[in-house]
């Protein structure tokens, strides 16, 4: 059943952002297992999770996005959600497959994500 209450929409959007305030990226699908098996590592300057600047929840929705730094020999194809900004922590809470990109020498990768609870 979809929630037909825009409030309610709103604040479990809201919540969804605030659970989940950093992104992450990986060269295989972490699961549903809460695993960051896979999550980018190294380079220079260093891979990190970023914080995903989540706009304010409006309408059931809200929309957030990060550039990320990604060493030479990684092929990202996954990214993700997470509770901790510290990388390698098993805290992620969603993810899903994004266009594979191969980096055949440092470089960056850009997410741009969105929830919108129905």
């Amino acid at each position: 059943m979809a929630i037909r209450n825009v409030t309610q929409r709103t604040a479990l959007a809201a919540a969804y952002a605030s659970a989940a305030p950093f992104g992450a990226l990986f060269t295989a699908d972490p699961g549903t297992a809460n695993s960051a098996t896979g999550e980018v590592s190294g380079g220079s300057p260093a891979y990190a999770r970023k914080n995903l600047g989540w706009t304010a929840a409006s309408g059931g929705s809200t929309t957030g996005g990060a550039t990320f730094d990604v060493p030479s020999g990684v092929t990202v194809t996954f990214a993700a959600v997470a509770a901790s900004g510290t990388a390698g922590t098993a805290d992620i809470r969603d993810s899903g497959a994004v266009p594979s990109q191969q980096f055949s020498s440092q470089g960056q990768y850009v997410i741009s994500t969105s929830y919108a609870q129905s």
